[in-house]
């Protein structure tokens, strides 16, 4: 009994400890908006209160902190600047990353294998890793630095792209991801600066021990074509194969355009590929 209420009082005084720099941050965000509404313009330090909803020696307490001198109200405003933003903060991403997980969860039980649920899943986990690569939490033990952090991250990534490509190749009929394919590649070699990978040959080592090899390319359509001469290879590519590997050969394209000279590529081109059409969305206004 005693180590189940020591628990709970070390949990409590943790959160205890969070909430303080949560709310040691936010006094810091709210300390730049006053600075900056002050140098705007905004000389009232009682309507300065009213709007951030603090007392007023906390907007002289605010002002003092960021240099504003209080005896020279005839200072210059400042011109409008562009907003700069603001550092990403873990903790503001693990907010987001726990209410992603609070709308899947209940999803993913409801359906566990519909992949826009996965993906949604794969995407909380994502923000997640993010949070614990911007804060690393100090009391895992070892193994949560932001190097090996980011390997999970991309893993998660992986993960979306994985349930996103499941998703869409149960929609759209195959001619329809060869012809899109097939428009991508058109479009990315009329560009200029990047090359396309047609092809590609695998060597395959196999659980068993033995080694075969894959050739991995497109028909004329633009579908992807699975070759060997191994008895070992069944099949043709379904949809999610085809995603797949149209993916994973756009992914060699990049790496092996990055050790192309110039003479092998062309000036950016900004005009459309020819036989392309524009793409159009009409989003319905809030009278509809």
């Amino acid at each position: 009994m005693i180590e189940t209420n020591e628990a709970a009082r070390i949990a409590a005084l943790s959160e205890l400890i969070a909430w303080s720099e949560r709310r040691e941050r936010l006094s810091e965000d709210r300390a730049d908006a006053v600075a900056a509404a002050w140098r705007a313009g905004t000389r009232n330090v009682a309507e300065l209160a009213r709007l951030a909803r603090v007392s007023r020696d906390t907007v002289y307490a605010d002002l003092a902190a960021r240099a504003i001198d209080l005896g020279s109200r005839e200072q210059e405003i400042s011109s409008p600047r562009k907003v700069s933003g603001v550092p990403l903060r873990g903790e503001s991403v693990r907010a987001v990353a726990r209410i992603a997980d609070a709308v899947a969860r209940p999803a993913f039980t409801h359906d566990p294998d519909d992949p826009v649920v996965r993906a949604v899943l794969a995407a909380s986990r994502a923000l997640e890793a993010v949070a614990d690569v911007l804060e690393p939490p100090s009391d895992q033990g070892p193994g949560w630095t932001p190097r090996e952090l980011l390997s999970s991250l991309a893993g998660e990534g992986e993960e979306v792209a994985h349930h996103s490509r499941r998703a869409l190749a149960a929609l759209a009929e195959p001619a329809e991801l060869a012809a899109s394919s097939d428009n991508h590649r058109q479009a990315v070699l009329h560009t200029g600066p990047q090359a396309v990978a047609d092809g590609a040959s695998l060597t395959l080592t196999l659980p068993t021990g033995g080694v075969i090899t894959l050739q991995v390319g497109r028909d004329e359509t633009g579908w992807t074509c699975l070759t060997s001469d191994s008895p070992l290879v069944a099949e043709d590519a379904d949809s999610i194969d085809h995603l797949e590997a149209q993916a994973a050969l756009q992914t060699l394209a990049r790496i092996a355009t990055r050790h192309l000279t110039d003479a092998a590529l062309a000036e950016h081109r900004k005009d459309a590929p020819p036989g392309s059409r524009p793409r159009t969305r009409t989003i319905p206004s809030n009278g509809n």
